[in-house]
């Protein structure tokens, strides 16, 4: 028994009644499109960039929130010195800036790109640098400017009753507090980009698998 391989023209009822060993070719476009390497890395950043715009938003609009009470409920007093009102002032608008501008920007690309999820368009690359834009002010500069937001409002809140040791030393801690955010960045940082190099290597050998299984043995009888 010889092996061929056959057309599906040729394929027809009929043609023989003991029809060999048929190895067919799995040269469909939509095939080689699934498995290619390329396209797997196109879904897998676009839910990324999903994943990124919705962190984005919500975190965007907690913390903006949070500072926006914060400023109205604050207590002030005559007492209070001047430079640090201003200071507060100033955190707090940028707080709430980059906040918003982050969530803008989340909350305008997100519907467009859910729009076209389907399509396989993948139109997040055209906002790439939005996205990204998106989710460094939200959780780089946004969270630095929190953290600062708190020690300003620590130091307002107890030079109003005028234990300035308590302000300056629970100010202090948030120094430590900064040191474990940037080790913990770094770190989450290296881990993502290990497992990003890992997943690269393995996408291509599936895709290289797919491509080089060229024929499919099919029995008939």
């Amino acid at each position: 028994m010889s092996f061929t391989s056959l057309s599906i023209d040729e394929m027809m009822p009929g043609s023989s009644d003991n029809l060999p060993l048929l190895n067919r070719r799995p040269s469909n476009w939509m095939e080689q499109n699934i498995y290619s390497p390329a396209n797997i890395n196109n879904k897998q950043d676009f839910e990324m960039a999903k994943a990124q715009l919705k962190a984005s938003s919500r975190t965007s609009g907690l913390l903006s929130g949070f500072a926006m009470i914060a400023l109205v409920e604050l207590q002030y007093q005559k007492e209070t010195p001047a430079y640090l009102l201003i200071i507060l002032g100033v955190v707090t608008t940028l707080l709430v800036s980059v906040h918003l501008i982050a969530l803008m920007m989340s909350t305008c690309i997100r519907p467009f790109i859910d729009a076209y999820s389907a399509a396989d368009d993948f139109p997040h690359r055209r906002f790439r640098f939005f996205i990204d834009l998106s989710w460094l002010i939200s959780t780089w500069i946004g969270l630095l400017l929190f953290l600062l937001e708190i020690g300003i409002i620590l130091i307002v809140k107890f030079d109003s009753v005028k234990n300035y040791t308590a302000g300056y030393f629970t100010t202090a801690l948030l120094v430590p507090v900064l040191a474990v955010f940037f080790w913990m960045a770094w770190k989450i940082q290296q881990v993502k980009a290990q497992y990003a190099r890992e997943r690269r290597l393995k996408q291509h050998s599936h895709g290289n698998y797919h491509k080089n299984k060229t024929m499919v043995t099919i029995r008939h009888v």
